[in-house]
């Protein structure tokens, strides 16, 4: 039998195709335990309390409008309805957006501008493609030394806690709350933030008929991201370093625009990782199956979020042998809305036992409901308790 590893050994073991003690299980997000949490320390433990390989966030970056720039915003009254206006005047004129407030969002006090909430209130987006991409830049600031100074303060406390645990660190992957005014501060974007600023419609219409508006859109985003993950590698002690891209499937693209457009920045941003000694995540959870090989190709040390039932055609026999051929990891296995939230305690026995039968074999495998176990409910809880036991029993 294999020795014992601490929970870190085990979880980049894990990436890299090494002999492990067992299959590891870390849920990529769990936010039904972290509302029930004080603060991430309190979050951990319980995590580990329950057997799980926990995965310390190092703190989240924030960040504000170029210092050549300035924002106005307020709330007017239309036809009865309410909506949230925003105007930013940048050297090269003005962006302006207005939102449509429902079911009490947004509201005076968390107006973000990067939200997924923002794209279906959105009745004129921030971004028009067409017309703005030499504003852009204005909305993307450089970090301020405060800012940096906060996420260094931050990361020296979660380094404390993941030492005493011997947990991995991660950048990207899982993050809470927003500051002040509202940002999206913890996640590493670039396709997704463009969704938050231009809505869909166009981009992916302009995607197939003026590509190169898409190709700039695109590259202004990844050059700032670059920006923010340098950051990170610099001040943290993340061991993984993770983009979320739930907008860069093949329901927003086609795999042509894919390979042209998205791929060159996933490829630059792991380029980076690597080179620093870390780690490259990349997160995905539906319709991913026609850029597989390209995904494979441009780098990704881990794919997460593979989900079998929402996953829009995900063949996981597939998807293990081609990232066992490559020596590429998988985390995810078990969908956690439709199987952990509303299946039953057999539903969800089976689920897990069929995730590890077809992906743990070799390696490369961290089992995780996909994406997320938030349904505050008996039978959430009931599912996860048999998630977790089930894995214990099959998990060598």
């Amino acid at each position: 039998m294999k020795k014992a590893m601490s929970s870190r050994e085990r979880m980049l073991g894990t990436m890299d195709y090494r002999e492990t003690d067992h299959t590891p299980c870390s849920f990529m997000i769990f936010q039904n335990l972290f509302l029930r949490s004080r603060d991430q320390e309190e979050y951990i433990k319980k995590e580990m309390d329950m057997g799980m390989d926990a995965v310390v966030n190092v703190g989240k970056l924030t960040h504000s409008i170029h210092k050549d720039a300035s924002i106005r915003e307020w709330t007017e009254d239309i036809q009865g309805e309410k909506y949230f206006i925003r105007r930013v005047d940048t050297p090269r004129g003005p962006l302006t957006q207005k939102v449509i407030q429902k079911n009490g969002w947004p509201r005076k006090d968390h107006f973000p501008i990067l939200d997924d909430w923002l794209i279906p209130r959105s009745k004129e987006v921030l971004v028009k493609p067409e017309e703005d991409l030499e504003k852009l830049p204005y909305l993307l600031g450089d970090f301020k030394k405060q800012d940096i100074d906060s996420l260094r303060e931050e990361a020296a406390v979660a380094e404390k806690l993941a030492t005493e645990h011997d947990l991995m660190q991660a950048a990207g992957l899982i993050g809470w709350g927003y500051n002040g005014i509202g940002w999206w501060t913890y996640q590493i974007a670039c396709v997704d933030m463009m969704g938050w600023l231009s809505g869909f419609e166009v981009p992916m219409m302009l995607s197939l008929t003026r590509p190169s508006i898409m190709e700039q859109y695109v590259s202004t985003i990844s050059e700032w991201s670059i920006k923010q993950i340098e950051v990170y590698l610099d001040v943290t002690k993340a061991d993984l370093i993770a983009r979320r891209a739930w907008y860069e499937t093949t329901e927003f693209w086609t795999p042509e625009a894919f390979r042209k457009i998205v791929a060159p920045t996933i490829r630059k941003e792991a380029s980076l990782v690597h080179q620093a000694g870390r780690k490259y995540g990349y997160i995905m959870t539906a319709a991913f199956l026609p850029i597989l090989d390209t995904i494979l190709d441009i780098g990704i040390d881990v794919l997460i979020g593979l989900d079998p039932i929402e996953g829009k055609g995900t063949d996981m026999g597939k998807v293990k042998e081609k990232f066992l051929q490559q020596k590429k990891a998988v985390w995810g296995g078990v969908s956690g809305a439709i199987t952990v939230e509303n299946g039953s305690a057999r539903d969800t026995e089976d689920a897990v036992k069929e995730a590890l039968d077809i992906l743990a074999p070799g390696g490369g495998f961290i089992l995780s409901p996909v994406d997320n176990v938030s349904d505050d409910t008996d039978n959430a809880w009931k599912n996860t308790e048999v998630f977790l036991e089930t894995w214990k029993k099959n998990r060598k």
